[in-house]
This record gives C-alpha cells, sequence and structure tokens, in this order.
C-alpha cells in the first residue's frame, strides 16, 4: 500500500459519510412537506399551525446554528456529527407517535436541533477533510442536502406511503431508520484514531478581531436568507397547492420532486458555473435571476408549476452550494465553525418567511398566488444583494 493511500481511504471514507449526514439533514424535514395533506387532516391543523411545521425545525436550526459552530471548533465536527445524526432520528421518530400536534411539534423542534448543531459541523469537516479542495468536499455534502431532498419528496408519498399501508406516521418512522444507520456509521469512524477531533486552540479563537465575519459576509447572507426562504417555501406548500387543485397525493409530488430534481443537477452544476460566471459573485447574480423567473413563472402560467419548481430547484441548489462552500473556502479552518454557524442562523431564520408568509397570505386571501408574489420579491432581493459581493469574494471556486 502506498503511503497515499490511507489518506485517500480517509477522504473518500470521510466525504461518503459527510454525504449521508446531508441526506439525513434533509429527507426527513423535506418528508413533512409531502405529507402535510394528510397530517393537516388527521392532526386538524390550520393553515398557520402547519406552517410551523416547517418553520419551527427552521427557527430551532436558526437559533442552534452558531452554538453548532462553536461546539464544532471546540470538540472536532466528527463527534458533533455523530452525537446530531442520532437527535435527528430521534426528533424524526417522535413524529411518528404524535397523534396531536403537541408531540408532532416536539418531533419537529428536536428534528431541527440536529440539523442545526450537524451543518456547521459539515463545513468544518470539509474543511478538515480536504484542505485546499474545500469547494468538491462542500458539494459532496451539498449533493447529500439536495438529493435528500429529493428523496425526501419523490419517495414518502408515492412509494414509501402505500409501501406501510397509508400511515403517514409508519413513513417517519423509516425516515428515523436512516439517522440510525448515519448514526452506526459515524460511530465507526469515530472508532479510528484517523477521524479523532483536532485538539482545540489554548485561547478561544473566537476572541480574535474579525473571527466573526469575512469578505462580503453581510450580502452573502441576504442572498442565503432569500434561496432558503424561497426554497422551503416551496417545499412546504407546492404539494397542498396541487391537492387543493384537484391532484391526488401522488400526483401532487411531481412538482415539489422537479424542485428537489433540480436541486440534484444544480448542485453537480455549481463548479462549471462557478468558473463560467468568474467567481461566486456572477454566479449568484445568475441564479438569482433565473429563481426570479421561475417564481414569475409560478404567477404567470401556474399550469406549468413543475418546470418553474426544477428551475429554482437549479437556482436555490447553486446558491445553497456557494453560501456554505464560503466559509470554508474564505476562513481558517478554526474560524469555519462560527462563520457557518452565523450564515446559518440567519438564513434559516429568514427562511421561515417563507413557509409563514405563504401560509398566512393563503389564510387571508384564501389563494396562492400572493404566496408566489411574495417569492419573487425575495428573489429580486437575492439578485440585488449578490450585485454588492466584492471582488475577493469572487475569485474562490
Amino acid at each position: 500500500m502506498t503511503p497515499a493511500a490511507p489518506a485517500r481511504r480517509r477522504l473518500w471514507l470521510g466525504l461518503g459519510m459527510s454525504w449521508l449526514a446531508g441526506v439525513n439533514c434533509r429527507a426527513p424535514f423535506v418528508a413533512t412537506g409531502s405529507l402535510l395533506p394528510l397530517v393537516m387532516v388527521s392532526l386538524h391543523l390550520s393553515q398557520i399551525t402547519a406552517s410551523l411545521l416547517t418553520a419551527l425545525p427552521l427557527l430551532v436550526l436558526a437559533a442552534l446554528s452558531v452554538p453548532g459552530g462553536l461546539l464544532g471548533d471546540r470538540i472536532g465536527p466528527y463527534a458533533v456529527l455523530l452525537a446530531t445524526q442520532l437527535v435527528i432520528a430521534i426528533g424524526g421518530a417522535l413524529r411518528g407517535l404524535a397523534h396531536g400536534p403537541s408531540l408532532f411539534l416536539l418531533g419537529v423542534g428536536i428534528l431541527g436541533a440536529g440539523i442545526g448543531l450537524a451543518q456547521p459541523a459539515l463545513a468544518q469537516a470539509a474543511k478538515l477533510l480536504a484542505p485546499g479542495r474545500e469547494t468538491l468536499a462542500t458539494t459532496v455534502y451539498s449533493n447529500g442536502l439536495v438529493l435528500g431532498g429529493l428523496l425526501g419528496s419523490a419517495l414518502s408519498a408515492p412509494v414509501l406511503l402505500p409501501l406501510v399501508g397509508g400511515s403517514w406516521q409508519d413513513v417517519f418512522f423509516v425516515w428515523a431508520a436512516l439517522g440510525v444507520v448515519a448514526t452506526v456509521g459515524w460511530g465507526g469512524l469515530m472508532a479510528s484514531k484517523t477521524f479523532r477531533a483536532p485538539v482545540p486552540p489554548r485561547t478561544p479563537v473566537h476572541r480574535a478581531a474579525g473571527s466573526w465575519s469575512m469578505p462580503g459576509f453581510l450580502p452573502l447572507i441576504v442572498v442565503f436568507c432569500a434561496e432558503s426562504a424561497v426554497f422551503y417555501g416551496l417545499v412546504t406548500w407546492l404539494p397542498d397547492y396541487d391537492v387543493a387543485h384537484g391532484a391526488t397525493m401522488a400526483a401532487a409530488a411531481i412538482p415539489v420532486s422537479a424542485l428537489s430534481l433540480g436541486s440534484v443537477g444544480g448542485g453537480l452544476l455549481t463548479p462549471w458555473v462557478t468558473r463560467g460566471f468568474r467567481g461566486f459573485r456572477g454566479a449568484l447574480v445568475a441564479t438569482g435571476g433565473l429563481d426570479l423567473v421561475a417564481q414569475v413563472g409560478f404567477l404567470a402560467a401556474p399550469a406549468d408549476g413543475t418546470v418553474w419548481a426544477a428551475l429554482a430547484g437549479v437556482a436555490t441548489a447553486i446558491a445553497l452550494t456557494l453560501g456554505m462552500a464560503a466559509p470554508a473556502v474564505f476562513t481558517s479552518p478554526e474560524r469555519t465553525g462560527r462563520i457557518s454557524g452565523v450564515l446559518l442562523a440567519w438564513g434559516y431564520g429568514i427562511a421561515a418567511v417563507g413557509p409563514l408568509g405563504i401560509g398566512w397570505l393563503r389564510q387571508q386571501t384564501g389563494s396562492f398566488m400572493p404566496g408566489f408574489g411574495l417569492l419573487a420579491a425575495l428573489a429580486g432581493l437575492w439578485v440585488a444583494a449578490a450585485l454588492f459581493l466584492p471582488r475577493v469574494a469572487i475569485t474562490g471556486t
């Protein structure tokens, strides 16, 4: 065995488990929207309460993103990923046990806590696993996130629901089992000395001047907020939108699956798009414009919703990947966790505007169209903010 073989094995094992953690951070979450029409009827939920099923974990995720980044900086990202995969499994399983709104909301809150602590650790793991190739490592786990979204939307109602006899509770148990698998996998890696957490610095890095920022941070936060609000607004309400217009549960999964399938393609295209548009700024301006086209399309030609969903998926996935990659590309390893945590805290906190805004506007007006108008406005804000990214923040790929 050559000297490079153990390092190569470590890289691919680490990237593979990061990918699986990404799937586990997204699939159980997106499954909520796919099963929302059944959950609403079974638990007797109003439009606003139903919005909380997605908005609450986003808010919890936002609140714990900075602590998650600091925790990863302190004990190492691998240990954080091991623990959080189990937390995600527990939160998902509680949803399956729910026969009322309270336990279901507790389950989604715990689910959001696990995801909130895990995602900064994924950025830190990318920095440690592939120094100098952070965008590659970020693309791998971001692919897990977007593919998890596709699996959560495409499998939950059309495939898993018939297999478990129509019980939405059992579908959530199936996704909880994925968290158990991810927990066991990270436990196996942690048993190896190769994957032990790095020794934390003697002096806390977060006390140093400038350790909580990076070039282009403010406009990047605005882009990440807008992208997240658009994606989670669509994930939450597209299935119910189609059911309200006469579609079956299986047919209603098609547009939201197109959103996730577009996300898979967008994630894979990210390095090429970034090079083609000469860096982060050009790529984020272009994808914001693409998302704006998609949101206007929902308003002008709703019959072609599957097409608009796919375009929105491509745009949001590229923006997500670049937003997640930026802290790893533009900061030092000991600062990556806290910078990622701040970005995620803002992004996912504001992301709740998407599902909550659409739910509230629908309850007030009886129509989904004002909600899609809100998403179009967010896409326009995305484009405007990306224009303010400085030159120093568009050179890394």
